[in-house]
Protein backbone atom coordinates (compact mmCIF):
# COMPACT_ATOMS: atom_id res chain seq x y z
CA UNK A 1 0.00 0.00 0.00
CA UNK A 2 1.03 3.58 -0.74
CA UNK A 3 0.00 6.79 -1.40
CA UNK A 4 0.30 8.91 -4.36
CA UNK A 5 -1.46 13.06 -4.34
CA UNK A 6 -3.74 11.86 -1.48
CA UNK A 7 -4.89 8.93 -3.39
CA UNK A 8 -4.84 5.42 -1.36
CA UNK A 9 -3.74 2.58 -3.58
CA UNK A 10 -3.74 -1.18 -2.77
CA UNK A 11 -1.04 -2.73 -5.08
CA UNK A 12 -0.36 -6.75 -3.93
CA UNK A 13 2.96 -7.53 -4.17
CA UNK A 14 2.33 -10.94 -6.81
CA UNK A 15 0.88 -8.43 -9.41
CA UNK A 16 4.43 -5.95 -9.30
CA UNK A 17 6.38 -9.36 -9.43
CA UNK A 18 4.38 -10.27 -12.33
CA UNK A 19 4.86 -7.31 -13.97
CA UNK A 20 8.82 -6.78 -12.99
CA UNK A 21 10.12 -10.33 -13.50
CA UNK A 22 7.52 -13.19 -14.97
CA UNK A 23 7.44 -12.95 -18.47
CA UNK A 24 9.32 -15.98 -19.31
CA UNK A 25 8.05 -19.55 -17.68
CA UNK A 26 11.52 -20.78 -17.14
CA UNK A 27 12.28 -17.40 -15.39
CA UNK A 28 9.03 -18.17 -13.07
CA UNK A 29 10.90 -21.36 -12.39
CA UNK A 30 13.82 -19.80 -11.51
CA UNK A 31 12.33 -17.43 -9.19
CA UNK A 32 11.52 -20.53 -6.69
CA UNK A 33 14.82 -22.09 -6.49
CA UNK A 34 17.82 -21.52 -4.82
CA UNK A 35 20.31 -19.51 -7.19
CA UNK A 36 17.98 -19.50 -10.24
CA UNK A 37 19.64 -17.10 -12.04
CA UNK A 38 22.86 -18.67 -11.42
CA UNK A 39 21.83 -21.57 -13.25
CA UNK A 40 20.69 -20.24 -15.86
CA UNK A 41 22.94 -17.33 -16.96
CA UNK A 42 26.60 -17.18 -16.68
CA UNK A 43 28.44 -13.41 -16.51
CA UNK A 44 31.75 -11.85 -17.81
CA UNK A 45 32.95 -8.70 -18.43
CA UNK A 46 35.53 -7.39 -20.79
CA UNK A 47 35.58 -3.56 -20.02
CA UNK A 48 32.02 -1.93 -20.49
CA UNK A 49 31.47 -4.45 -22.57
CA UNK A 50 29.11 -7.51 -20.95
CA UNK A 51 29.16 -11.19 -22.28
CA UNK A 52 25.95 -13.08 -21.10
CA UNK A 53 26.31 -16.76 -21.66
CA UNK A 54 22.94 -19.42 -21.22
CA UNK A 55 22.94 -23.47 -21.25
CA UNK A 56 21.33 -25.46 -23.99
CA UNK A 57 19.01 -27.49 -21.52
CA UNK A 58 18.86 -25.45 -18.61
CA UNK A 59 19.15 -21.81 -19.47
CA UNK A 60 16.94 -18.84 -21.22
CA UNK A 61 15.47 -20.46 -24.66
CA UNK A 62 17.28 -19.23 -28.17
CA UNK A 63 14.03 -18.38 -29.10
CA UNK A 64 13.44 -15.40 -26.55
CA UNK A 65 17.49 -13.91 -26.97
CA UNK A 66 16.75 -13.40 -30.41
CA UNK A 67 13.44 -10.88 -29.38
CA UNK A 68 15.34 -7.60 -28.38
CA UNK A 69 12.57 -6.92 -25.69
CA UNK A 70 14.02 -10.32 -23.86
CA UNK A 71 17.64 -9.36 -24.29
CA UNK A 72 16.47 -5.86 -22.60
CA UNK A 73 14.61 -7.68 -19.55
CA UNK A 74 17.24 -10.57 -19.01
CA UNK A 75 19.94 -7.72 -18.95
CA UNK A 76 18.28 -5.45 -16.44
CA UNK A 77 17.40 -8.13 -14.13
CA UNK A 78 21.33 -9.57 -14.32
CA UNK A 79 23.10 -6.16 -13.87
CA UNK A 80 21.26 -4.33 -11.69
CA UNK A 81 22.05 -5.69 -8.58
CA UNK A 82 18.79 -3.62 -6.46
CA UNK A 83 16.53 -5.44 -8.84
CA UNK A 84 18.65 -9.04 -8.76
CA UNK A 85 18.26 -8.75 -5.20
CA UNK A 86 14.60 -8.00 -5.09
CA UNK A 87 14.35 -11.19 -7.46
CA UNK A 88 16.41 -13.39 -5.60
CA UNK A 89 14.27 -12.40 -2.12
CA UNK A 90 11.21 -14.25 -3.66
CA UNK A 91 12.91 -17.42 -2.55
CA UNK A 92 14.25 -15.98 0.35
CA UNK A 93 10.63 -15.38 1.47
CA UNK A 94 9.40 -18.51 0.35
CA UNK A 95 11.27 -20.32 2.82
CA UNK A 96 10.23 -17.83 5.63
CA UNK A 97 6.67 -17.58 5.29
CA UNK A 98 5.84 -21.36 4.66
CA UNK A 99 3.59 -21.98 7.72
CA UNK A 100 1.73 -25.99 7.76
CA UNK A 101 -1.88 -26.03 7.71
CA UNK A 102 -2.25 -28.77 10.13
CA UNK A 103 1.04 -30.40 12.40
CA UNK A 104 0.45 -33.84 10.47
CA UNK A 105 -0.13 -32.32 7.07
CA UNK A 106 1.59 -32.55 4.10
CA UNK A 107 0.60 -29.42 2.25
CA UNK A 108 2.11 -25.93 3.71
CA UNK A 109 0.55 -22.43 3.21
CA UNK A 110 2.71 -20.07 1.75
CA UNK A 111 2.05 -15.80 1.66
CA UNK A 112 4.04 -14.75 -1.42
CA UNK A 113 6.48 -11.98 -0.55
CA UNK A 114 9.67 -10.22 -2.08
CA UNK A 115 11.44 -6.96 -1.40
CA UNK A 116 10.70 -4.89 -4.02
CA UNK A 117 13.62 -2.83 -5.46
CA UNK A 118 14.46 1.11 -4.44
CA UNK A 119 15.33 1.68 -7.91
CA UNK A 120 11.56 1.42 -8.98
CA UNK A 121 11.32 4.97 -7.25
CA UNK A 122 10.84 7.44 -10.13
CA UNK A 123 8.97 4.90 -12.60
CA UNK A 124 5.10 5.10 -14.03
CA UNK A 125 2.44 2.75 -13.95
CA UNK A 126 -0.67 2.62 -15.96
CA UNK A 127 -3.04 0.23 -13.86
CA UNK A 128 -6.61 -1.01 -13.67
CA UNK A 129 -8.78 -1.86 -10.68
CA UNK A 130 -11.83 -0.78 -8.81
CA UNK A 131 -11.96 2.47 -7.30
CA UNK A 132 -14.23 4.00 -4.74
CA UNK A 133 -14.45 7.23 -4.58
CA UNK A 134 -15.22 7.63 -0.55
CA UNK A 135 -12.47 6.26 0.99
CA UNK A 136 -10.37 7.49 -2.78
CA UNK A 137 -8.47 4.19 -2.50
CA UNK A 138 -7.71 1.69 -5.46
CA UNK A 139 -7.47 -1.70 -5.58
CA UNK A 140 -4.96 -2.47 -8.58
CA UNK A 141 -6.21 -5.77 -10.47
CA UNK A 142 -3.66 -5.46 -13.64
CA UNK A 143 -0.30 -3.14 -13.76
CA UNK A 144 -0.59 -2.75 -17.89
CA UNK A 145 2.14 -0.62 -18.67
CA UNK A 146 5.73 0.03 -16.12
CA UNK A 147 7.86 2.78 -17.59
CA UNK A 148 11.20 4.00 -17.05
CA UNK A 149 12.56 1.47 -15.41
CA UNK A 150 16.39 2.39 -14.01
CA UNK A 151 19.70 0.92 -16.22
CA UNK A 152 22.84 2.41 -15.85
CA UNK A 153 24.85 0.15 -18.20
CA UNK A 154 26.20 1.86 -21.18
CA UNK A 155 28.31 -0.66 -23.12
CA UNK A 156 27.53 -3.43 -24.96
CA UNK A 157 25.80 -6.56 -23.95
CA UNK A 158 26.02 -9.88 -25.99
CA UNK A 159 24.19 -13.18 -25.36
CA UNK A 160 25.69 -16.28 -26.62
CA UNK A 161 23.72 -19.51 -26.57
CA UNK A 162 24.91 -22.17 -28.33
CA UNK A 163 22.06 -22.45 -31.07
CA UNK A 164 21.72 -18.81 -31.81
CA UNK A 165 23.39 -18.88 -35.77
CA UNK A 166 23.70 -16.40 -37.74
CA UNK A 167 21.08 -17.09 -40.65
CA UNK A 168 22.11 -16.86 -44.02
CA UNK A 169 19.93 -17.46 -47.57
CA UNK A 170 20.10 -21.26 -48.52
CA UNK A 171 19.32 -23.03 -52.02
CA UNK A 172 15.92 -23.22 -53.81
CA UNK A 173 12.71 -22.77 -52.28
CA UNK A 174 10.84 -23.96 -49.11
CA UNK A 175 8.30 -24.09 -46.56
CA UNK A 176 8.19 -21.51 -44.40
CA UNK A 177 7.18 -22.15 -40.66
CA UNK A 178 3.89 -21.81 -39.44
CA UNK A 179 3.53 -18.67 -36.20
CA UNK A 180 2.34 -20.62 -33.47
CA UNK A 181 -0.80 -17.96 -33.33
CA UNK A 182 -3.59 -18.57 -31.04
CA UNK A 183 -5.79 -20.78 -33.19
CA UNK A 184 -3.06 -23.20 -33.83
CA UNK A 185 -1.81 -24.33 -30.62
CA UNK A 186 -3.30 -26.00 -27.64
CA UNK A 187 -1.14 -26.09 -24.28
CA UNK A 188 -1.47 -29.73 -22.71
CA UNK A 189 -1.05 -29.38 -18.75
CA UNK A 190 -0.97 -33.06 -18.40
CA UNK A 191 1.91 -34.39 -20.50
CA UNK A 192 5.33 -33.67 -20.19
CA UNK A 193 7.52 -31.71 -23.03
CA UNK A 194 10.57 -33.28 -24.54
CA UNK A 195 14.19 -31.11 -25.55
CA UNK A 196 13.73 -34.05 -28.52
CA UNK A 197 11.43 -31.59 -30.43
CA UNK A 198 11.67 -27.74 -31.55
CA UNK A 199 10.63 -25.34 -28.89
CA UNK A 200 7.72 -23.15 -30.09
CA UNK A 201 6.83 -19.72 -28.56
CA UNK A 202 3.47 -18.62 -27.49
CA UNK A 203 2.60 -15.52 -28.41
CA UNK A 204 0.20 -13.74 -25.92
CA UNK A 205 -0.16 -9.53 -25.73
CA UNK A 206 2.93 -7.57 -25.59
CA UNK A 207 3.54 -6.58 -21.53
CA UNK A 208 4.30 -2.54 -21.72
CA UNK A 209 7.79 -2.90 -19.65
CA UNK A 210 10.25 0.10 -20.91
CA UNK A 211 13.50 1.83 -20.01
CA UNK A 212 14.81 5.35 -19.29
CA UNK A 213 17.42 4.14 -21.96
CA UNK A 214 18.19 2.78 -25.31
CA UNK A 215 19.65 -1.05 -24.40
CA UNK A 216 22.63 -2.42 -26.53
CA UNK A 217 22.07 -5.88 -25.80
CA UNK A 218 23.10 -7.39 -29.15
CA UNK A 219 23.57 -11.59 -30.20
CA UNK A 220 26.75 -13.33 -30.34
CA UNK A 221 26.29 -15.48 -32.98
CA UNK A 222 28.06 -19.08 -32.96
CA UNK A 223 28.33 -19.88 -36.83
CA UNK A 224 25.41 -19.85 -39.30
CA UNK A 225 22.64 -21.57 -40.71
CA UNK A 226 20.43 -21.47 -43.45
CA UNK A 227 17.06 -19.92 -43.47
CA UNK A 228 13.34 -21.21 -43.98
CA UNK A 229 13.49 -19.11 -47.26
CA UNK A 230 15.91 -20.87 -49.52
CA UNK A 231 16.23 -24.48 -47.53
CA UNK A 232 14.55 -27.21 -49.46
CA UNK A 233 12.62 -29.15 -47.13
CA UNK A 234 10.86 -32.38 -47.04
CA UNK A 235 7.21 -32.38 -47.29
CA UNK A 236 6.64 -34.26 -44.00
CA UNK A 237 8.80 -31.51 -42.60
CA UNK A 238 7.16 -28.75 -42.65
CA UNK A 239 4.93 -27.63 -39.31
CA UNK A 240 1.66 -28.92 -39.79
CA UNK A 241 -1.40 -26.48 -39.89
CA UNK A 242 -3.60 -28.08 -37.78
CA UNK A 243 -3.73 -27.63 -34.13
CA UNK A 244 -0.55 -28.80 -32.22
CA UNK A 245 -0.19 -29.73 -28.46
CA UNK A 246 2.44 -28.31 -26.12
CA UNK A 247 3.76 -28.41 -22.74
CA UNK A 248 5.00 -25.10 -20.49
CA UNK A 249 6.40 -27.87 -18.27
CA UNK A 250 10.63 -28.28 -18.10
CA UNK A 251 11.29 -30.47 -20.62
CA UNK A 252 12.13 -34.53 -20.01
CA UNK A 253 13.92 -37.00 -21.46
CA UNK A 254 10.26 -39.10 -21.45
CA UNK A 255 8.24 -36.27 -22.58
CA UNK A 256 5.99 -37.11 -26.00
CA UNK A 257 5.39 -33.62 -26.59
CA UNK A 258 7.01 -30.49 -28.25
CA UNK A 259 7.53 -27.54 -25.50
CA UNK A 260 6.30 -23.77 -25.51
CA UNK A 261 7.46 -20.47 -23.91
CA UNK A 262 5.33 -17.74 -23.60
CA UNK A 263 6.77 -14.40 -25.64
CA UNK A 264 5.00 -11.49 -24.19
CA UNK A 265 8.08 -8.82 -24.57
CA UNK A 266 8.58 -8.47 -28.09
CA UNK A 267 6.28 -7.81 -31.38
CA UNK A 268 7.65 -10.71 -33.48
CA UNK A 269 9.63 -13.78 -33.56
CA UNK A 270 13.40 -13.22 -35.44
CA UNK A 271 13.39 -9.44 -34.57
CA UNK A 272 16.28 -9.04 -33.09
CA UNK A 273 18.78 -8.12 -36.29
CA UNK A 274 16.08 -5.06 -36.85
CA UNK A 275 16.04 -4.35 -33.52
CA UNK A 276 20.16 -4.29 -33.78
CA UNK A 277 20.29 -1.83 -36.66
CA UNK A 278 17.88 0.16 -35.00
CA UNK A 279 19.70 0.56 -31.79
CA UNK A 280 22.40 2.74 -33.69
CA UNK A 281 20.18 5.14 -34.99
CA UNK A 282 20.00 8.44 -33.38
CA UNK A 283 23.11 7.96 -31.39
CA UNK A 284 24.07 11.54 -31.30
CA UNK A 285 20.89 12.74 -29.87
CA UNK A 286 20.62 10.12 -27.32
CA UNK A 287 23.54 11.25 -25.76
CA UNK A 288 22.53 14.09 -25.65
CA UNK A 289 19.95 13.02 -23.95
CA UNK A 290 21.42 11.56 -21.38
CA UNK A 291 23.62 14.87 -20.66
CA UNK A 292 20.70 16.52 -20.66
CA UNK A 293 19.34 14.00 -17.75
CA UNK A 294 22.55 14.43 -15.95
CA UNK A 295 22.64 18.43 -15.85
CA UNK A 296 19.42 18.97 -14.82
CA UNK A 297 16.59 18.28 -12.87
CA UNK A 298 14.29 16.78 -15.72
CA UNK A 299 14.17 12.68 -15.52
CA UNK A 300 14.00 10.55 -18.75
CA UNK A 301 11.40 8.02 -17.79
CA UNK A 302 11.50 6.20 -21.46
CA UNK A 303 13.05 5.74 -24.26
CA UNK A 304 12.14 3.84 -27.87
CA UNK A 305 13.26 3.36 -31.64
CA UNK A 306 10.89 1.76 -33.73
CA UNK A 307 10.23 1.96 -37.56
CA UNK A 308 7.17 4.01 -38.71
CA UNK A 309 4.02 2.99 -39.29
CA UNK A 310 2.90 1.90 -42.55
CA UNK A 311 0.28 3.76 -44.25
CA UNK A 312 -1.49 2.62 -47.59
CA UNK A 313 -0.14 4.41 -50.54
CA UNK A 314 2.90 6.09 -49.04
CA UNK A 315 6.39 5.12 -49.25
CA UNK A 316 7.70 7.27 -46.62
CA UNK A 317 7.76 4.84 -43.72
CA UNK A 318 11.28 3.13 -45.59
CA UNK A 319 13.91 4.91 -46.20
CA UNK A 320 14.68 2.61 -49.20
CA UNK A 321 12.77 -1.36 -50.27
CA UNK A 322 14.50 -2.41 -47.55
CA UNK A 323 15.40 -0.67 -44.58
CA UNK A 324 13.05 0.99 -42.83
CA UNK A 325 12.75 4.59 -41.57
CA UNK A 326 12.80 5.08 -37.49
CA UNK A 327 11.02 7.42 -35.79
CA UNK A 328 12.95 8.32 -31.46
CA UNK A 329 10.43 8.99 -29.04
CA UNK A 330 11.98 10.12 -24.96
CA UNK A 331 9.40 10.95 -22.32
CA UNK A 332 10.28 12.97 -19.68
CA UNK A 333 9.42 13.54 -16.34
CA UNK A 334 9.79 17.22 -14.94
CA UNK A 335 10.43 18.25 -11.59
CA UNK A 336 7.01 19.56 -11.12
CA UNK A 337 5.53 16.49 -12.24
CA UNK A 338 4.66 17.28 -15.60
CA UNK A 339 5.44 14.89 -18.64
CA UNK A 340 7.20 16.08 -22.17
CA UNK A 341 7.45 14.17 -25.12
CA UNK A 342 9.78 14.37 -28.05
CA UNK A 343 9.35 13.21 -31.25
CA UNK A 344 12.67 12.56 -33.84
CA UNK A 345 12.32 10.83 -37.38
CA UNK A 346 15.14 9.26 -38.95
CA UNK A 347 15.44 12.00 -42.38
CA UNK A 348 19.33 10.67 -42.97
CA UNK A 349 18.12 10.11 -46.84
CA UNK A 350 17.67 13.76 -47.18
CA UNK A 351 14.63 13.32 -48.89
CA UNK A 352 12.89 15.66 -46.23
CA UNK A 353 14.19 18.01 -43.46
CA UNK A 354 12.33 18.06 -40.33
CA UNK A 355 12.67 19.35 -37.01
CA UNK A 356 12.31 17.73 -33.44
CA UNK A 357 9.11 18.01 -32.01
CA UNK A 358 8.79 18.80 -27.93
CA UNK A 359 5.76 18.62 -26.45
CA UNK A 360 3.16 18.10 -23.76
CA UNK A 361 -0.59 16.78 -24.17
CA UNK A 362 -3.37 18.45 -23.03
CA UNK A 363 -6.21 17.65 -20.33
CA UNK A 364 -8.01 14.43 -21.44
CA UNK A 365 -5.71 13.22 -24.56
CA UNK A 366 -4.38 9.82 -24.25
CA UNK A 367 -0.74 10.35 -25.48
CA UNK A 368 0.15 6.65 -26.51
CA UNK A 369 -3.18 6.95 -29.09
CA UNK A 370 -2.44 10.78 -30.18
CA UNK A 371 1.53 9.57 -30.65
CA UNK A 372 0.14 6.98 -33.29
CA UNK A 373 -1.85 9.47 -34.75
CA UNK A 374 0.44 12.13 -35.26
CA UNK A 375 3.22 9.63 -36.51
CA UNK A 376 0.48 8.30 -39.13
CA UNK A 377 -0.12 11.55 -40.24
CA UNK A 378 3.59 12.30 -40.78
CA UNK A 379 3.77 9.39 -42.95
CA UNK A 380 0.66 10.57 -45.01
CA UNK A 381 1.78 13.89 -45.37
CA UNK A 382 5.23 13.11 -46.92
CA UNK A 383 7.31 13.50 -44.05
CA UNK A 384 5.22 16.94 -42.72
CA UNK A 385 4.44 17.15 -38.87
CA UNK A 386 1.00 17.20 -38.78
CA UNK A 387 -0.93 20.94 -38.73
CA UNK A 388 -3.72 19.34 -36.18
CA UNK A 389 -0.82 18.50 -33.17
CA UNK A 390 -1.55 22.17 -31.76
CA UNK A 391 -5.48 20.84 -30.75
CA UNK A 392 -4.09 17.82 -28.78
CA UNK A 393 0.01 19.35 -27.74
CA UNK A 394 0.14 21.78 -25.08
CA UNK A 395 3.06 23.14 -24.81
CA UNK A 396 3.80 22.49 -28.91
CA UNK A 397 7.66 23.61 -29.58
CA UNK A 398 10.18 22.96 -32.91
CA UNK A 399 13.43 22.45 -32.53
CA UNK A 400 15.72 22.47 -35.66
CA UNK A 401 19.00 21.17 -36.40
CA UNK A 402 22.54 21.72 -36.04
CA UNK A 403 23.74 22.38 -39.70
CA UNK A 404 26.26 20.05 -41.02
CA UNK A 405 29.71 21.18 -42.68
CA UNK A 406 31.72 18.97 -44.74
CA UNK A 407 33.47 17.53 -41.79
CA UNK A 408 29.74 16.82 -40.23
CA UNK A 409 28.35 18.72 -37.24
CA UNK A 410 30.95 20.64 -35.01
CA UNK A 411 30.62 21.17 -31.01
CA UNK A 412 29.58 23.94 -30.75
CA UNK A 413 26.52 23.34 -33.00
CA UNK A 414 26.18 20.41 -31.38
CA UNK A 415 25.92 22.47 -27.88
CA UNK A 416 23.99 24.65 -29.17
CA UNK A 417 21.06 22.15 -30.29
CA UNK A 418 21.35 20.33 -26.89
CA UNK A 419 20.44 23.87 -25.21
CA UNK A 420 17.06 24.52 -27.73
CA UNK A 421 16.00 20.94 -26.35
CA UNK A 422 16.81 21.72 -22.52
CA UNK A 423 15.11 25.14 -22.81
CA UNK A 424 11.68 23.64 -24.75
CA UNK A 425 11.72 20.79 -22.19
CA UNK A 426 10.74 23.37 -19.61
Amino acid sequence: MFEVDGLTVWLPKFELARKMFFHAAFIVRAAFAPNGLDMAFTIYREGDVVHIHTPPKTGAPSQLLKIKGYRDHFSWLLLNQDVRRSFESIWQSLNQRQERVLQESAYARWQFDFQAPTSLAGTTMDVRGPFDPESNELLVWEIEKLQGLRFSHRGDIFFHHPALKLPVRGENTGCVSVPSGAKELEVDADEEPTAAKEQRLIHLPVEGVTFDAQLRTKIAYNGERANGHGKKVDDEQCPSRESQLFGVADPVSEGSIASGEFQQLGEGEGDGDEHERLADRFSLLREILEQITQESGVALVALEVRPLPPVPRCSYHMIDHEKSRCYLLARFKLQNGDQRYLLEIDTSDNRKTMSTRIMGFKAGVEAGKCIDRILRETVKGSLRWPGTMAKYCEPLHSVHHPKESSSGANHARVFDWKQRIRAALG
